[in-house]
């Protein structure tokens, strides 16, 4: 990781396990990688029972032997609608109920709006934008009819608010996905659910996924070094956990005042 102001924070600094959402059931899209996986890890020690959710089921098994008893794999594609309808019918029929939904799946791909292809569109969008719409629908038909406090925790990007001229699809997808979730906090406040939503806005976050973009540069080390000397204030990347702290305190109760927020976490990009 490259050196820069902040060092991240180790959560085995606290000592042991805290309960800030025990005895929530927390679904994570795209928890198996990444910052997915970290979210899963982070809800399943602060006491929740967590429905890890992913394409990829060998990544998502060894994430829920991880963490043992408090979770369970579901495998799904977020993008195909009929698999929504499967998921309600499990988390109904196994749980009973949705406290907490937090929504990391995400694909990235790079090109400029000269470069791009209409493909790259549709597929970024799919994933990055209408899977948020289809998630956030199906959480409302499980949270609205309980007098329990939920929370949806979209994990966007803050090209959501200041786009990349080189990743012009992706950035169209967040920003399409922020407003979204601003909508469903305003629907949901005036229809009286006990339903929060909120977004998180990662900048350059140490993940798989970013080092696959990264491998594709000629030294992606140096194209590392450089985008963080002038973009990012902070100049280092951030951890997966620290985004997983951010939906963590959003997902929880502490953020029973907060809806239709965008939380950055990014080093202060959108700040500079």
């Amino acid at each position: 990781m490259a050196p820069g102001l902040g060092a991240p924070f180790d959560r085995r600094q606290t000592g042991g396990m805290m309960t800030r959402i025990a005895g929530k059931i927390a679904l994570v899209l795209g928890g198996a990688s990444g910052i997915g996986e970290a979210i899963s890890r982070r809800f399943a020690a602060e006491g929740a029972q967590v429905i890890v959710a992913d394409w990829d089921e060998r990544r998502g098994e060894a994430v829920v032997r991880a963490i043992g008893a408090a979770a369970r794999f579901f495998p799904m594609d977020v993008s195909d609608p009929a698999a929504w309808p499967r998921l309600d019918h499990d988390i109904r029929a196994r749980e009973g109920r949705l406290d907490i939904l937090a929504n990391s799946a995400g694909v990235v791909r790079l090109g400029s709006i000269e470069d791009g292809t209409f493909d790259d569109l549709r597929f970024i969008q799919s994933v990055n934008s209408d899977a948020v719409f289809l998630a956030c629908k199906f959480a409302i038909g499980l949270m609205k009819d309980t007098s329990r406090a939920a929370s949806i925790v979209n994990i966007l990007s803050d090209s959501a608010v200041r786009p990349n001229h080189h990743a012009a699809a992706y950035g169209a997808s967040k920003g399409a996905a922020i407003n979204l979730s601003r909508v469903v906090a305003l629907h949901c406040a005036e229809k009286g659910y006990p339903i929060r939503c909120n977004a998180v806005l990662p900048g350059l976050i140490d993940t798989p996924m970013t080092r696959d973009v990264f491998a594709k540069v000629p030294d992606p080390e140096a194209a590392i070094r450089d985008l963080l000397a002038r973009h990012f204030p902070m100049g280092r990347m951030g951890t997966a956990d620290e985004v997983a702290s951010a939906a963590l305190f959003l997902a929880s109760d502490e953020a029973s005042y907060v809806t239709g927020a965008g939380l950055a976490v990014d080093g202060g990009r959108t700040a500079a």
